[in-house]
């Protein structure tokens, strides 16, 4: 029997691991360790019901972690949306709705908590059908009027009675008739809608047999037409099994992109460290099966042989010798494996497609505290990188600051505490420096620098003359030699370009990159003797530095271009804020139940943006960005930016 993935999805608190650890106590599976912290990172669990190997997947609940479901969505055939009833719905729910969909990802949804005291189970159910653009049509509901909570299965509009994994069909009481009705007719009607056969009987008969609502609600499950509801409680168990039951009995065939060439392979969706274990890499099984003590071979060219396989059986690993298609096999120390990689016994002339990761939103510095973390730090974030592919490490070019990129502080906390307690390595932080750069406004004619030294013997002599012209924004550099006669002798001319280009690097206000600049090298004057390619280069370097200091030199601070979306109700206050961080709003665009507020900001304004825009959004935005252009700062901006880098210098 082929293998079934199903991804839990839902907000914080919603009750995903504690939905998950109960199926398994139904299935009568031990759990090691069963989970007593919040969900950071996917975990997977293994168990048969029947004769089906089930896997579930955990995920995360908060919007940092979001790279993680996109992971869970690659691989998995159902997700399951677990909604808390006892609180109003919040916009998480919106955003993995969204991100399933375009994943092309069916899904369910579970009602959790109706047993609670302060349960608004029926009202949430509505209120998903209001947030989210596709149908929410319940299969099972509740009655409790004078009497405990009882369910009723509306596919057979019986009462279900649930003991362990078995289901019992009965009666409903008769008062219960019209409500029942009215949602088993919402039921039949859009089940229907699946066939035109379905929908010929629907209109001669009014009704479908079961069978055929089953399959009505598979085909819409498909094709992303519906999410069935089911409502229950992970606590008690309270509409676990029939649940378990009904997920099977219309389990959706999610077509996965194939490769036809090649009779079996699996796709790696998560990497993780464990201390004792060491490196462990969790595939999906796509195609044939994958047996123990075999050469692997990936998408990205390498291969390894290893020995064991194993697969997740509860919260642990069990040994086997094969795994089958659609399940999910885990290798342990084959190092050639990462998360993204297609594998198989044959040979790969391409793999799977990997999923976009979201544009990280928040960046710091790290600072190793001592020379040993700085020794270890590499390692380490190539193995962080691994295990959650949505952070981004990289040395910038010009500050040479290596920083860290999440999608939210929280992101990068828990990264930081990752690295410092598992990986041993401690770091201080700070916001990034921002990479300004120098320029000039006004052309200056006839700048001349001559460089003579005499210390006995050979001496230096060189005498550079240039005109210097200020360029259009973004057009960097420009060198033009305009020699006539022989006072300097051609092949000095490299030397020359060099000087100026060196002198480039720290301009003569805060010590940023100069660019933008014409440099025509017009006239000078060698010595046969004394003259030297290094005399010509340091000539050159200070007669830049020269007429740096007559054309009006001014501080260039880089922009950033934003998409930023959020609920249409807040776009007032964002505009706002993005007004008093000196930003320019471009254009705005409606999508769905929220706007696109395209903008330009300076980069210094939004480094810590994201946090700003959580509080004003309720944690419902989120941006991405890229870089725009350079501007001229503004005077006060040059001003204090120019301060700080004196006294930085000086403390120096």
């Amino acid at each position: 029997m082929r293998g079934r993935v199903i991804s839990f999805f839902g907000t914080s608190e919603s009750g995903k691991t504690t939905l998950i650890e109960k199926f398994l106590s139904l299935l009568k599976e031990k759990l090691k360790n069963p989970k007593k912290e919040p969900t950071y990172s996917l975990k997977t669990y293994g168990t048969i019901f029947g004769d089906v190997p089930l896997y579930f997947i955990d995920t995360p609940g908060d919007e940092n972690f979001i790279g993680e479901l996109i992971w869970a969505m690659s691989v998995s055939d159902l997700g399951v949306l677990v909604v808390d009833s006892t609180t109003p719905l919040k916009y998480h729910v919106y955003r993995i709705f969204e991100l399933a969909k375009k994943n092309h990802l069916p899904l369910a949804v579970f009602v959790n908590k109706i047993d609670a005291e302060n349960t608004q189970w029926a009202q949430t159910i509505c209120d998903l059908q209001d947030m989210l653009e596709i149908l929410q049509i319940p299969l099972i509901y509740g009655f409790n009027t004078n009497q405990p909570l009882f369910l009723v299965d509306l596919i057979n509009k019986k009462t279900v009675k649930e003991t362990g994994t078995k289901l019992e069909f009965e009666a409903y009481p008769s008062q219960y008739e019209s409500k029942i009705q009215t949602l088993y007719e919402q039921l039949v009607e859009v089940s229907a809608e699946a066939k035109d056969e379905f929908i010929e009987k629907y209109l001669e008969t009014g009704d479908l047999s079961p069978e055929e609502i089953i399959e009505g609600i598979k085909i819409n499950l498909e094709n992303l037409k519906m999410s069935p509801v089911f409502i229950g409680s992970a606590e008690t168990g309270l509409g676990l099994p029939y649940f378990l039951k009904r997920i099977l009995d219309f389990y959706p065939e999610r077509n996965f992109p194939t490769l036809e060439k090649v009779n079996s392979y699996a796709y790696v969706f998560k990497t993780f460290y464990d201390p004792y274990a060491g490196k462990l890499s969790f595939a999906r099984v796509l195609k044939g099966s994958i047996k123990s003590e075999r050469v692997i071979k990936t998408s990205q060219g390498k291969e390894e042989k290893y020995t064991q396989i194993f697969i997740p059986r509860g919260d642990s690993l069990e040994a086997v010798k094969e795994v089958g298609e659609g399940e999910v096999v885990v290798f342990a120390k084959v190092e050639c494996l990462k998360t993204g990689d297609t594998l198989s016994e044959e040979t790969l002339s391409e793999g799977l497609p990997v999923p976009e990761m979201p544009t990280p939103m928040f960046t710091l510095a790290l600072h190793p505290e001592t020379r040993a973390d700085e020794d270890k730090i590499s390692g380490a974030i190539v193995k962080l990188q691994e295990e959650d592919p949505s952070l981004v490490f990289y040395r910038h070019e010009e500050t040479r600051e290596l920083l860290i990129s999440g999608l939210g502080s929280m992101h990068i906390e828990r990264t930081l505490e990752k690295l410092r307690d598992k990986y041993g390595v401690k770091v201080k932080t700070s916001l990034p420096t921002i990479p300004y750069r120098e320029t000039i406004k006004k052309p200056v004619q006839s700048v001349i620098y001559r460089h003579k030294k005499q210390t006995g013997g050979r001496g230096q002599f060189a005498e550079v003359h240039f005109h210097v012209f200020p360029l259009e924004r973004g057009k960097g550099f420009e060198f033009v030699e305009t020699l006539t006669g022989m006072n300097v002798p051609r092949n000095y001319v490299p030397a020359v370009e060099k000087g100026v280009r060196e002198a480039m690097e720290k301009g003569i206000l805060a010590g940023f990159p100069v660019v933008d600049v014409k440099v025509q090298f017009y006239d000078g004057k060698s010595h046969e003797v004394d003259s030297s390619d290094l005399a010509f280069k340091i000539a050159a370097f200070h007669c830049f530095k020269k007429a740096l200091e007559q054309a009006n030199p001014v501080l260039l601070e880089p922009y950033v271009e934003l998409e930023i979306f959020v609920p249409d109700e807040t776009v007032g206050d964002v505009i706002g804020d993005l007004n008093s961080r000196r930003g320019r709003v471009l254009n705005l665009e409606k999508e769905g139940k929220r706007t696109k507020i395209k903008a330009q900001v300076p980069m210094s304004e939004i480094l810590e943006y994201v946090i700003t825009l959580n509080g004003i959004t309720g944690g419902r935005g989120y941006f991405i960005s890229k870089f725009s252009h350079y501007e001229e700062a503004p005077p006060h901006i040059s001003e204090k930016i120019i301060a700080q880098a004196k006294t930085q210098s000086s403390e120096g």
